[in-house]
């Protein structure tokens, strides 16, 4: 028969105490943690990815239907791919380029709607004019090999704000891109036809010169060449970039959304099409998902 405790002293257990863990213990949990922690931590991001291509899909949703508004009050027109945006492509105060907006907090058109084109007011109703996912590439961008620099050199005021550009192919007859197709209902194959898309600022030797520079995009400029390339290969659907190609494109639609590991350029990026559907698609059919005929 145990003797009772000396009157005063209780046992550890009668207070609910426990022995301290071991550094053995510690070491085992915090290595549990860590392999938790690498599992989920892929799947967190591609989490995240997809919020933000959801994201960047509503935005162009918008666009979509601000284009259908347009046309409907400008005789089936487009806007211009130039001046989608801007009222004016002359310099405006804090401009560095007109190249250069995208980049350039001081004609944020969230802050100076005074700047804004016609178009830009069909688009009150687009939650905003830049991909989430584009905005934190390009505010790291600087520290990547395949920033293209040039796109923001001189901005002192530098905040990413709109990185949707227009399909330079379409657009009207007086526009300096020299569209193909001035009208909506002009376009052949509305479904494979984006009017605006991702684009992105990245650069990729052998596939594309720039990353975004203005609000058109030109897989191949002058437009002039585009439908001799077409003839050449036997379809839009054969003209692809890259070595295996026809060689380097000026614009291509970005890829950054599910891009593989050490290219962000060969993922995909989301476009606007002219039957008012939103879609993912490859940088490698930049050229026939542009091209309107």
């Amino acid at each position: 028969m145990s003797k009772p405790p000396p009157q005063g002293v209780l046992r550890k257990e009668s207070l609910g105490l426990r022995r301290a863990f071991t550094l053995i213990e510690l070491l085992v949990v915090i290595a549990v943690i860590a392999v938790l922690m690498a599992i989920l931590m892929p799947a967190l991001r591609k989490a995240k990815e997809q919020a933000q291509s959801a994201a960047c899909q509503g935005n162009l949703k918008g666009f979509t239907l601000a284009v259908q508004m347009y046309a409907q009050e400008y005789d089936d027109g487009f806007p211009g791919p130039r001046s989608c945006y801007f009222y004016t492509n002359s310099l405006l105060p804090g401009d560095v380029s007109t190249h250069r907006r995208w980049c350039n907090e001081d004609v944020n058109l969230k802050y100076h709607p005074e700047y804004g084109s016609t178009f830009f007011g069909y688009l009150a109703d687009v939650r905003s004019l830049i991909c989430p996912t584009f905005r934190r590439l390009a505010k790291s961008g600087y520290n990547q090999s395949d920033f293209d620099d040039n796109i923001a050199t001189g901005v002192t005021n530098y905040n990413p704000w709109m990185n949707y550009t227009q399909n330079a192919y379409l657009g009207p007859k007086d526009s300096p891109c020299k569209p193909l197709v001035h009208k909506l209902m002009s376009i052949k194959d509305p479904a494979n036809t984006f009017v605006f898309a991702d684009e992105g600022p990245f650069t990729e030797s052998g596939f594309n010169t720039q990353g975004l520079n203005d609000t058109a995009l030109f897989p191949i400029w002058p437009t002039s060449e585009a439908p001799n390339w077409v003839e050449r290969m036997g379809s839009a659907w054969n003209v692809k970039p890259g070595p295996d190609g026809i060689g380097t494109f000026t614009d291509i639609i970005a890829g950054f959304h599910n891009a593989p590991t050490g290219n962000r350029i060969a993922g995909k990026g989301n476009c606007a099409f002219a039957d008012g559907h939103v879609a993912p698609a490859s940088r490698m059919d930049s050229f026939p998902l542009a091209w309107p005929h």
